[in-house]
């Protein structure tokens, strides 16, 4: 697990609170900076597996007060090296919160996951673009019957992210989120389509070629696939290894069977386009299915105990309309 630096933005004064609220930290791993006459800063080394109970105990104590802020960042190295982390056991992480267990792997914090993926869940400028580059390169690929091209949308992936937010907001019961990540899902998802649809019409498009055939094709062996790529992706994202997205854009990718169904409705091929919608619904309920059920294991909860029991009510709803979705999915594989 990767390490990190906390700083700790506090009025002077407060060496005590926080020695009391760092409780078991060695001294050796954190230093404080005098910044002028009213406030100081305070840096400390830990692991990012460590951070968000570091950061809870810091808000606890701390919360209201004047200029406090706490600001993580990454660390590639220190020496002497941290201790050995503890193994992890089956205990609960607080036995006062028999809610509150420890993660299946250990993660980044909250706060640092939130930050990553909030972000994703937004109809940006660099969204929009990037979507609409990725439908050309999808077009393009599949046009010419080219794999390498086709992977190359995979890899660019704009709609892999609204739909990680989106696993994250219902988990979190963060409404807010939920909402931002549906309207970036639907503007991502509608404006491939609308402009893939627009190439249907005026090209030739031929649905026997490999391509095309690969994506609107749908067989039972999709939907593991989806499970397993989503419950990576999620996975990669609580622990912070990024390169592991790579393979999950390519095994789940959402933009080439976006742009197949609009290319093959376009053309007129009707029955093609549903098969390539069916492998989308699939790769988006299977990445939320996944990933709801894995930030649950991870131990994403809110920070409050209010939050908490709405989070709980907006997951299991989430992992009910996800699971009864992929069981209409599965079922249409074999029917149609």
């Amino acid at each position: 697990m990767s390490l990190r630096l906390v700083q700790v933005v506090l009025p002077r004064g407060k060496q005590d609170e926080l020695a009391e609220a760092l409780g078991d930290i060695d001294s050796d791993r954190s230093w404080t900076v005098e910044t002028s006459e009213d406030h100081q800063v305070t840096n400390i080394v830990t692991r990012a597996d460590q951070c968000e109970d570091l950061i809870e105990a810091l808000s606890d104590r701390f919360e209201g007060t004047e200029r406090f802020r706490v600001t993580l960042q990454a660390a590639e190295a220190t020496y002497p090296k941290l201790p050995e982390p503890e193994d992890l056991d089956d205990e609960p992480k607080d036995k006062d919160d028999p809610d509150k267990l420890k993660p299946l792997i250990g993660r980044v914090s909250r706060e640092e996951l939130e930050e990553d993926l909030i972000y994703d869940g937004k109809v940006t400028r660099l969204f929009v673009t990037m979507t609409a580059l990725s439908t050309v390169v999808a077009c393009v690929g599949l046009m010419k019957d080219q794999p390498a091209i086709v992977i190359g949308a995979m890899v660019i992936a704009p709609l892999l992210g609204p739909n990680m937010a989106l696993a994250l907001g219902t988990t979190l019961g963060d409404i807010k989120l939920i909402k931002r990540s549906l309207v970036a899902n639907g503007v991502g998802i509608g404006s491939a389509l609308v402009m893939s649809a627009i190439v249907g019409v005026i090209a030739n498009v031929n649905s026997e070629s490999a391509e095309f055939a690969a994506r609107a094709s749908v067989d039972f062996y999709d939907i593991p696939l989806a499970l397993a790529a989503g419950a990576a992706g999620s996975l990669a994202a609580t622990t912070g290894a990024a390169s592991t997205l790579v393979g999950v854009m390519v095994a789940v990718a959402l933009l080439p069977p976006t742009a197949a169904c609009g290319m093959l409705a376009g053309s007129g091929d009707w029955k093609a386009a549903f098969g390539a919608f069916q492998m989308l619904m699939i790769n988006v309920v299977g990445i939320n299915l996944a990933a709801t059920g894995v930030f649950l294991l991870q131990g994403i909860r809110p920070n409050t105990w209010w939050d908490a029991e709405r989070a709980r009510s907006a997951s299991r709803r989430a992992l009910i309309v996800w699971a009864g979705l992929l069981a209409v999915l599965t079922a249409l594989v074999f029917i149609w």
